[in-house]
């Protein structure tokens, strides 16, 4: 079944690529910056028998998405059978006004 895949991955920022000059190797100074989300579509039955070979082809991506500057580490995966249902930003506020005015009264 085609469904979509939601992979969460730790981005990293090289901080030493900032004085890198060109020449040479480039200084590598890592630091996790936060994560971000990857989407693709795939087969579900693909992770249902041979899930450990997905979750490497995945790191494969994340390695041909990174560069230099940037690196994105795998933390987990999630096959997502529905598509998400926004909520009204606007409501969402007026209701955390409302809590907040209830827990300070």
């Amino acid at each position: 079944m085609n469904t979509l895949l939601q992979i969460t991955a730790q981005f990293h920022e090289n901080y030493g690529a900032h004085s890198w000059d060109g020449t040479g190797e480039c200084p590598q100074r890592w630091k996790p910056k936060g994560g971000q989300m990857f989407t693709l579509r795939v087969d579900s039955d693909s992770f249902m028998y041979a899930e450990e070979q997905c979750v490497k082809a995945i790191e494969s991506l994340l390695a041909k998405q990174s560069s230099d500057y940037a690196r994105y580490t795998y933390i987990d995966h999630e096959l997502v059978f529905c598509e998400p249902i926004a909520l009204d930003d606007a409501e969402f506020e007026a209701e955390l006004r409302a809590e907040c005015e209830e827990a300070f009264k």
